[in-house]
């Protein structure tokens, strides 16, 4: 069961560095600055939008900061939204076979 879960705060621990450009290519940009900008409310999803903003060109992270900052308050609903929607490109990637995601020592 643990296996198919896989939500917003686990892309650090599942998803490799190296592959988060591939994600935001294919993220809409409105989404993923969703995503990002809500994570300010939430330690957990913070680490989460470090993970992903740490794993880019810093040009562009410093790009979608300055867009997160204008973005300002984020509802839940739209967050959520956002965060599923980033979570249905990794899953995308990951059928397509141009991802892998790293299993749990669990698992």
């Amino acid at each position: 069961m643990r296996k198919a879960i896989f939500t917003f705060v686990h892309l650090p621990q599942r998803v490799l560095g190296r592959d988060i450009p591939k994600l935001i290519r294919i993220v809409d940009q409105p989404q993923l600055i969703t995503a990002l900008a809500a994570s300010a409310d939430n330690p957990d999803w913070q680490l989460t939008a470090d993970f992903i903003l740490s794993n880019m060109s810093q040009r562009m992270a410093q790009g979608l900061r300055e867009e997160m900052e204008t973005r300002g308050r984020v509802k839940e609903k739209d967050a959520e939204d956002a965060m599923n929607q980033i979570i249905a490109a990794v899953r995308q990637l990951e059928a397509a076979g141009e991802l892998v995601l790293v299993q749990d020592e669990e698992e």
